[in-house]
């Protein structure tokens, strides 16, 4: 009886963690360059050369080439950036709440 309780309380741990990160699909801390500004459009474009998963045994696969468009808020920190400021930004794109970008870090 006891090693049916483990097991099933093993099942549960299991089926339940599977289930929540199941919601989250992409979990990514992306590091860049901006590569220029468009001061009429208020466009910035940043190459992100390398990405890592924001937290351990989160899902963080991007495909090489993938493009990935966002609006920041206005008076956000990248707007000051200049061309071949380093940027990091945290990417969360799950079912519910969908793509979410925040910047974490600008330096020049």
């Amino acid at each position: 009886m006891k090693i049916t309780i483990t097991l099933m309380a093993g099942l549960i741990t299991t089926l339940m963690a599977a289930g929540a990160s199941a919601e989250t699909n992409r979990d990514c801390v992306l590091e860049g360059t901006v590569k220029k500004q468009q001061s009429d459009s208020n466009k910035v474009y940043v190459a992100f050369h390398s990405y890592k998963a924001a937290e351990d045994g989160a899902n963080c696969h991007i495909r090489k080439g993938e493009k990935l468009d966002f609006k920041q808020p206005a008076g956000s920190d990248i707007t000051s950036a200049k061309p071949g400021a380093k940027v990091e930004y945290r990417y969360t794109e799950d079912r519910e709440d969908g793509d979410r970008w925040k910047l974490r870090k600008v330096s020049s």
